[in-house]
């Protein structure tokens, strides 16, 4: 079987804009996009100098006003947190004792048992088991709270 010149074109377009899944930035989808141009150029009958014309303008075309429009859709909203700075704002519970001395004491948060310390000096908060906190801010392995108002 031999393939058209269109056909060609379809195919690599195809082509890219599959391999623009594993890669992305919307720069092989946009020389997909021109790849598709140069298979309605090759549809059309015109030849290849004028094919590569038309798929080459037309992945510049969507370079400069596609691919923005795509950035700013793929990439709006908050960026989310992860790690430590995920568990800031959250409600933690104790699960031993805050020490009145060193204001140290261990907390659960999402399954995990952490050691935890009071924001200031320990001021008589509610610190017994089971009682409910909020996380300030995690210095290392230690997460920095204070009583929930």
């Amino acid at each position: 079987m031999i393939w058209e010149a269109w056909q060609i074109w379809t195919a690599s377009a195809l082509a890219l804009l599959i391999l623009e899944v594993f890669m992305p930035g919307f720069v092989l989808a946009c020389l997909g996009i021109g790849s598709f141009g140069g298979a309605l150029a090759a549809w059309l009958g015109l030849v290849f100098e004028w094919q590569m014309t038309v798929a080459g303008i037309t992945s510049l075309l969507a370079f400069l006003f596609l691919r923005p429009v795509v950035q700013k859709m793929g990439f709006s909203g908050d960026e989310t947190v992860s790690g430590t700075e995920a568990l800031i704002g959250k409600e933690v519970v104790v699960t031993l004792d805050f020490d009145e001395q060193t204001g140290m004491g261990r907390c659960k948060i999402d399954g995990d048992d952490w050691r935890a310390k009071f924001v200031d000096a320990h001021r008589g908060e509610p610190a017994n088991s089971g009682h409910v906190l909020i996380v300030e801010k995690v210095e290392s392995n230690t997460l920095i709270v204070r009583a929930k108002s």
